[in-house]
């Protein structure tokens, strides 16, 4: 335990000595302000490698566990099944993301999962604006070959509540 207490006064110190902002505080409020808007329960999860991670478990509204985090002091973290998003840097992301949690409650955000021969290439996760899918975020996994067929799936929020 005194190791993870160092290691965070460290970074604290870290942050101080080159004038930046430390985001924990606020991300931690953006992450709860979410669970509050749509009557879920979230919970801070103890992990030393990170300045910030929570835990939103599958609930009413909830199809999947969504793992929110903050890490590197900037960088916005989003994950649910084998999906993790960096968003960075988080002053400029922060409404992104705050708007693509709660697109993702009401099924106006999916994860676009693009494979080939078996294999993963891209998790692509979009939001709808005015009706039509936007990409918001990629996280490649391995080179796409142009030439081959590529299958598309779709993970959403099942749970999702009737607006």
């Amino acid at each position: 335990m005194l190791g993870a207490d160092l290691a965070l006064s460290d970074h604290r110190l870290f942050c101080y000595i080159l004038n930046m902002t430390n985001y924990a505080d606020d991300a931690e409020a953006l992450f709860r302000d979410f669970a509050l808007r749509h009557s879920f329960t979230i919970e801070k999860v103890d992990e030393p490698n990170v300045e910030l991670m929570m835990r939103v478990p599958p609930q009413p509204g909830l199809s999947l566990e969504l793992a929110l985090g903050l890490q590197n002091n900037d960088e916005l973290n989003v994950g649910f099944g084998e999906f993790w998003s960096y968003f960075f840097p988080y002053e400029s992301k922060r409404q992104l993301v705050s708007d693509a949690l709660d697109a993702f409650v009401v099924r106006d955000c999916r994860l676009a999962i693009h494979t080939q021969l078996d294999g993963v290439v891209k998790r692509v996760l979009e939001q709808r604006f005015n009706g039509a899918w936007q990409p918001i975020y990629t996280a490649f996994a391995r080179i796409e070959v142009p030439f081959l067929g590529t299958t598309t799936s779709y993970v959403l929020n099942e749970g999702a509540r009737s607006r």
